[in-house]
Formats: structure tokens, C-alpha cells, sequence
């Protein structure tokens, strides 16, 4: 892998802030609310689990391997031949990430704002600006995503703060009403967010200060549970258990929004951080993908297959679901287990397997 570009790792941790964001600000309070019912706001804190797993696994295989991703020091732990068939799986996977994550963004723009216009150009040209920063590298990807977060942030602050009027903290009494199990339920879908801080393995041979690697790492993991349980109360507080029945709450509360007569529809603040909180983690999925199918194809680097990579994904984005429906259900079912597999599964499988094989050549 090309380690000449460099991020610190406080550029890490907002790479990975941004890029669970990206896609949970919008989609995460309905499905929670649908699983746990009132409880919906336990599930990010009880979620973050998987993040640490996640997070404490990478950072060891990087310490075992240091320098190396995890296409490359598979071939070290599991052997040659199977390192290709899995590296090929998890690849082909990485690419249907990217296709569900830019359908659910082209989704969301053409139902609520440019409904005359074709999905299959709001895809395009997603992909087409995000292709022009993993041409730039990690450095561009992580100044760029350094220069809109604060962006994001403040819109999403102003959105909870307005409807603060409108809200009901009743709403969440009472409290586990029906035990353990909705918010354990809606647990688990959180965790299929958390689990995608794997890709920070990507992120480890470009850190300068890897002694605050860990440390920035968890941190992101923190801010990203105290992010989402925030965006889950203002939802609760405001809708109750009418949170699950909108694709998108947040831009459903959005509307509730009116001061002094004149200051209203300020819907454009969510699309806006919608936009921008898709280039970053669009970008961010690329450009791992490019990096690792180099890595799996021996290449010296990943920019010849930049324009490739991002042809496959404009028809992944098309082929990966009918419908914004069906894309929801699969997140909400049997996609979290699917995520979970390969984000979390895979490390946890090959840190034991390498420590296994450590302690037996011992």
C-alpha cells in the first residue's frame, strides 16, 4: 500500500465520525423506533459495543502487521489461496456497500426534492465528484471531510434546537416498558453501523501519530453514540412513536420549524447535510475500495482502477434494490447480520486465528 500520504489521527477519528454519520442521521430514527419502540434512544449506546470490538481487533491485526491492510496480511494468517477466494467475497461486498449507500442518498434526493429528475443522474454524478477525491488520495478525502463536518454539525444542532418548542420529554416514559429485548432488537441494527469502523484498518499505514491511533479511535466511536442518541431523543421528544412510521424523521421534524412567521422550510439545512455527509462516506467506501482491489490484484497503485471501480458502482447503485422500501427492510433485517459478518466477523476471525498460529509457533 502507498503510505506517502499522511493523516494524523485526530483526521481518523472524523473520517470515521463522518462516515457512520453519513447514512444514520436520516435513516436511524425510524428504524430504532420501529425495533425498540420509547427505548429507541438506548440502542446507539448499547450499539457502540461493536465499535470498540471492532476498533480493539483492527488495532491489534495493525500491531501484528504494521504497514500492511488487511488484504495483505490475510495471505500471512489464513494462506495464500484462501486469502484471494475471501479477499474476492469481501471485495465484491465493499462494492455493494457503496451501491446501497449511494442508492439510499440518490433515494432520498429524488423523493423529497428532485422528483423530476432521473435517479440514475443523481447516482452519476455522486459517484463522478466522490471519484475526483480518491484521485486526490486519504489527504484530500480527510481535508475535505475536515471542512464540511463542522458544516453538518451546525446544521444538525440548528435543527434540534428549533424544534426544542415542539418537543415533549413524556415521550420516553416509560422507560424499558417492555423489558430488554425491543432495545436489544434495535441493538442490533445500530451495530451494523458501528461495525463499519473496520475500514479504519484501511487508515492505519497513512496515520503520522499512530501512538493517539487507539485513543482517537474510541474517541470517534464516543462522539458518534453521544451524536446519535442526541438525534434519537430530539426525534422521540418530538414524534413519539410516530418516529417509525417516516423514512426520514429528522427532515419530517424539519418541517415543524417556524419562528416569527417568516423563518420556515428549512428543509434545505438536512438536504444539505444529507449531501455532504454522502460525499464524505461515499468517498471514504471509494477510495477503500480502490485501495484494497489494488492490493488483491498486486498493483502498484489504486488510481488506474478509480474509473472502473466507479462504473461498477453506478450499477451496483441501480441493481442493489427496486425501491427505497426494500432497501429499508434489507438494512433493518437481514443486512445487519450481513454487515456484521464481514465488518466484524472478519477481523474478530482472523486476530484469532493470527494468535492462535502466534502462539503455537511459540
Amino acid at each position: 500500500m502507498n503510505v506517502k500520504e499522511k493523516i494524523s489521527s485526530f483526521q481518523m477519528a472524523i473520517i470515521m465520525y463522518q462516515t457512520l454519520l453519513g447514512t444514520a442521521i436520516l435513516l436511524m430514527p425510524s428504524i430504532t423506533t420501529l425495533l425498540a419502540g420509547r427505548d429507541m434512544w438506548l440502542t446507539p449506546i448499547l450499539g457502540s459495543t461493536a465499535g470498540f470490538i471492532t476498533v480493539w481487533a483492527t488495532y491489534r491485526l495493525h500491531q501484528l502487521f504494521p504497514n500492511q491492510i488487511i488484504y495483505t496480511y490475510m495471505d500471512a494468517i489464513i494462506g495464500k489461496i484462501p486469502s484471494k477466494v475471501v479477499g474476492f467475497i469481501f471485495l465484491l461486498f465493499n462494492l455493494h456497500i457503496i451501491g446501497a449507500t449511494t442508492r439510499d442518498y440518490a433515494e432520498f434526493i429524488v423523493g423529497n426534492f428532485f422528483d423530476k429528475t432521473p435517479l440514475l443522474v443523481i447516482i452519476a454524478s455522486m459517484i463522478i465528484v466522490c471519484a475526483f477525491a480518491v484521485q486526490g488520495g486519504i489527504e484530500v478525502i480527510a481535508r475535505c471531510i475536515q471542512l464540511f463536518l463542522p458544516v453538518v454539525i451546525l446544521f444538525l444542532l440548528l435543527n434540534i434546537l428549533f424544534i426544542i418548542p415542539e418537543m415533549k420529554p413524556s415521550n420516553v416514559l416509560p422507560v424499558l416498558e417492555k423489558g430488554w429485548i425491543p432495545p436489544l432488537q434495535g441493538t442490533l441494527v445500530i451495530q451494523g453501523w458501528f461495525c463499519q469502523f473496520m475500514l479504519v484498518s484501511f487508515l492505519y499505514p497513512s496515520i503520522k501519530d499512530k501512538d493517539k491511533t487507539l485513543k482517537w479511535a474510541q474517541i470517534s466511536i464516543v462522539a458518534t453514540s453521544v451524536t446519535m442518541t442526541l438525534t434519537n431523543l430530539a426525534t422521540l421528544f418530538l414524534l413519539g412513536l410516530l418516529a417509525g412510521r417516516f423514512n426520514y424523521p429528522i427532515l419530517f421534524a424539519s418541517r415543524y420549524i417556524m419562528l416569527a412567521d417568516f423563518f420556515e422550510h428549512v428543509e434545505a439545512m438536512v438536504m444539505m447535510a444529507w449531501v455532504l455527509g454522502a460525499f464524505s462516506k461515499i468517498s471514504f467506501l471509494y477510495y477503500t475500495l480502490a485501495v484494497g482491489a489494488a492490493e488483491w490484484l498486486k498493483l502498484d497503485h489504486y488510481r488506474p482502477l478509480i474509473v472502473p471501480i466507479g462504473l461498477l458502482a453506478i450499477l451496483m447503485s441501480v441493481w442493489v434494490s427496486t425501491n427505497l422500501q426494500e432497501l429499508s427492510r434489507f438494512i433493518s433485517t437481514t443486512g445487519t447480520i450481513y454487515i456484521l459478518t464481514w465488518y466484524m466477523g472478519l477481523p474478530v476471525l482472523l486476530l484469532a486465528i493470527a494468535s492462535i498460529r502466534r502462539v503455537g509457533s511459540r
